[in-house]
């Protein structure tokens, strides 16, 4: 088989969303004699077609591969890989927490060495801050930013957005309309972009993203264009970057004095939460009715590529304990392939057809949290916004939680609602919490009717708070850098 044409082969059958089609491809010109960087783009290919097919070990090793394989024209790439490594690993389980921050500590080995822009101390009346994202859509992350926007002491602080992506939507608009200043870098090298963001003399610099949609923003923080740098809400660890010197978190996901260790960032713990809920305007429009269904229905609305095998054994064992229950998944993407995929994976595993539904992404999703009397969280890679969403619709969440950052979304969020008691250290106290609220069918009635009103009352939704909390810590963040306390 001719490589170019094969590669090309493969490419389409990617973007047309075949990934087996592109894996048998791929794997035929694996058996030729290829050149280094033939190999480089084979594994490459690979690794995104067996993420998209749902098998993250595969794609990880392929990953691997593709970087040990990146060299000439294509060694610019080895950071967005490098990143896309990074990302995949919150899916997996084998990971310790130790050993996860060691590969995020592996970025910096990656990053040029770039000369600084001149920062000169000295404090201002304005404070200029610039969030940099390639997300400035309609995307969960902006459901837990765009407060920032909208509470902004404008008296104190200017806010510039910089796109780098340039997809728009009508929360764009919304966002566009709420900031001091909009830039779309995405046409930009990361230095022009850089370059922009240093002549804008923005003083805090918030890059939303990390290495979440292949570490884009990096590049650009590599340069230091803003004298104080910081990441988080959209990136769930570390970013390994020197360039990046601060990340946000609070007191529930990283405890003081536990999980300084796994960041080369200094971390700031708000005192709350660093989440706050913004809800779609959709779900003002839902308009169905719960009530509790006999028997109880449990359900995950988290992407099924977080459905490990070992979540799918402990909700078979609830399962098992409350009979006649069953379970409803529903996928944030439309791919038939990976609902396929999950239930023969589920049925190996002993689940019975009337036992699992699968459901397909869809826009009009929020309509179906009435459909579930309890959602199961996943794990190691946990809920953010789904859980919010949960909540928000009334549907009682119960989340198992780790030691580290990436593992605690799920358990600080129910600690600021007021429902710790429904998150669980261990799967045995997971199955335990989840089968107790299965049988307490005048409770799950109560927690209905009132989560909505708890989650309008808690800091998860509380801007004003929230907003003055990020900027208490914006404030000591400056202060820190005029005194040189970098």
């Amino acid at each position: 088989m001719n490589f170019t044409l094969g590669l090309e082969q493969a490419t389409l059958f990617y973007k047309q969303k075949q990934p087996q089609e592109a894996i048998t491809v791929l794997l035929m010109l694996q058996r030729q004699n290829l050149l280094p960087e033939q190999w480089y783009l084979v594994y490459k290919t690979l690794a995104g077609c067996y993420f998209m097919a749902g098998d993250l070990a595969r794609s990880s090793d392929y990953y691997r591969q593709a970087l040990v394989h990146c060299c000439g024209p294509y060694l610019s790439e080895k950071t967005m890989l490098y990143s896309n490594y990074l990302f995949l690993q919150h899916y997996l389980p084998q990971w310790n927490d130790e050993e996860l921050a060691k590969e995020h500590f592996a970025y910096s080995a990656l990053v040029n060495t770039r000369p600084a822009f001149v920062h000169l101390r000295k404090d201002k009346d304005k404070l200029r801050i610039g969030y940099l994202s390639p997300d400035f859509c309609e995307h969960v992350n902006m459901f837990f930013f765009i407060q920032l926007l909208a509470r902004c002491n404008r008296k104190r602080y200017e806010v510039i957005g910089y796109s780098v992506s340039g997809r728009e939507d009508h929360t764009t608009q919304q966002l566009q309309r709420l900031a001091s200043g909009w830039r779309d870098l995405s046409a930009l090298s990361s230095e022009d972009a850089a370059r922009v963001i240093y002549e804008d003399c923005v003083d805090i610099l918030f890059d939303l993203s990390g290495h979440a949609s292949g570490g884009v923003t990096l590049p650009i923080m590599d340069w230091h264009p803003a004298p104080v740098q910081v990441c988080g809400i959209g990136y769930m660890s570390t970013t390994g970057d020197p360039a990046v010197d601060y990340f946000l978190t609070d007191v529930y996901c990283d405890p003081p004095g536990a999980g300084d260790s796994l960041f080369t960032e200094k971390l700031v713990r708000l005192p709350h939460t660093h989440l706050c809920y913004t809800p779609s305007e959709r779900a003002l429009h839902c308009q169905k009715i719960y009530a509790v269904h006999t028997p109880v229905v449990f359900g995950s609305f988290n992407n099924f590529a977080k459905v490990t095998d070992q979540m799918l054994q402990l909700w078979l064992t609830i399962l098992q304990q409350v009979p006649g229950s069953h379970l409803l998944l529903k996928d944030s993407g439309n791919l038939p392939f990976l609902a396929a995929s999950l239930r023969r994976r589920a049925e190996s595993i002993g689940f019975r057809t009337d036992q699992l539904e699968l459901r397909l992404g869809t826009g009009n999703y929020l309509d179906e949290y009435y459909d579930i009397d309890i959602a199961l969280d996943t794990y190691p890679y946990v809920g953010g916004g789904t859980t919010c969403d949960a909540l928000y619709m009334g549907v009682p969440v119960i989340s198992l939680f780790g030691t580290r950052h990436s593992t605690r979304f799920g358990y600080s969020l129910l600690m600021n609602v007021g429902l710790g008691e429904l998150a669980a250290g261990t799967a045995e106290a997971y199955m335990e919490r989840a089968v107790a609220l299965a049988k307490e069918p005048l409770l799950l009635t109560e927690l209905h009717h009132v989560l909505r009103s708890l989650m309008k009352k808690s800091p998860l939704m509380n801007g004003w708070q929230y907003v003055q909390e990020m900027e208490n810590a914006y404030e000591a963040m400056w202060r820190r850098w005029l005194c040189g306390e970098e």
